[in-house]
């Protein structure tokens, strides 16, 4: 199987030499790096290209974008261009753990079941210091590779994308329902958990850093990603149904996320206060009962404009 990594990056230059080190030293070989770079002001490019040469890589790229496309239209357009059967989307300011692309890939290897793979990670501040531990994911054995359970939360991303990586059928499926500023990662992480073919490997693969420009800091907490969440996770459940690849017996499950998306739609961008009291129902759609009180936040923060 060839190995595919795309990185983006974008006024990185600092964090560099830790990620590129990692990826250097895999156990397995990386049969093709593309990083897309977004229009830095720094140093970047130069730095990259340097390591290169220095290094005598003869397969890795660094290829300049002719304007600033933004952190999703710049990941998504480089995911496309990947040309390996495996697929591994790379932060600029991680550090992977130099079997990661070993164990991972062979996980593929050994089923073909697998479409998109998770792992688990460690995430430390620039201080080193450890931070808040990630969400469990619930999966249908307790293995060291397993399936991820389907169930009312399908839709929420639980790992973020540089945890992932996937097969290369999954690209025309991305190309399909990907919208401008829609992340990547959460679009390949419904498809997969609608198709059945999520899974997650039970071990840590990476040192992922948390900083005050992270792009995942800034969309968590923001209202436009809010009413993001809403609309890709109706428009791929449409998709989905209307697919080759739809199940029977996932449909009212499937129906009740979509009603349930209708009302925080209603909440968030038509400011009906009543959709927040009838999501009460639905309730159980969120991850977290903070979440259920935090759209009611963000529709007082939206009103009050």
């Amino acid at each position: 199987m060839k190995v595919s990594v795309i990185m983006t990056t974008y006024n990185g230059r600092r964090f560099l030499r830790e990620i590129l080190d990692s990826l250097q030293n895999q156990t397995r070989l990386i049969e093709e790096l593309l990083i897309f770079d977004d229009k830095s002001t720094d140093e970047t490019v130069s730095y990259v290209q340097k390591y290169i040469f220095e290094h005598r890589i003869k397969n890795w790229y660094i290829i300049e974008n002719e304007i600033n496309l933004g952190w999703e239209k710049n990941f998504y357009q480089g995911l496309l261009k990947a040309s390996g059967d495996i697929i591994y989307p790379c932060d600029q300011d991680d550090i992977w753990h130099l079997d990661k692309i070993e164990k991972m890939t062979q996980a593929f290897e050994e089923n073909d079941d697998i479409w998109l793979m998770v792992s688990g990670y460690n995430a430390f501040s620039e201080q080193r210091s450890r931070m808040v531990k990630q969400h469990a994911v619930k999966t249908e054995y307790n293995k060291k590779v397993s399936r991820v359970m389907f169930d009312e939360h399908y839709y929420q991303i639980l790992r973020p994308g540089c945890t992932m990586a996937f097969r290369k059928e999954l690209l025309p499926l991305l190309a399909e329902n990907w919208e401008p500023g829609t992340p990547h990662d959460a679009v390949l992480w419904i498809i997969a958990s609608l198709l059945g073919k999520l899974y997650l490997y039970d071990d840590i693969f990476i040192e992922f850093r948390r900083h005050e420009n992270n792009v995942s800091h800034v969309i968590k907490h923001g209202y436009s990603y809010k009413v993001n969440e809403v609309e890709r996770t109706k428009k791929i459940n449409q998709w989905y149904l209307m697919s080759e690849f739809h199940a029977p017996d996932k449909v009212d499950l499937i129906d009740n996320v979509n009603k349930w998306c209708d009302l925080r739609k209603m909440l968030l961008t038509e400011r009906k206060l009543t959709a927040w009291f009838i999501l009460f129902r639905y309730r159980s759609f969120y991850l977290t009962n903070k979440k259920y009180f935090g759209d009611l936040y963000y529709f007082s923060k939206q009103f009050k404009k």
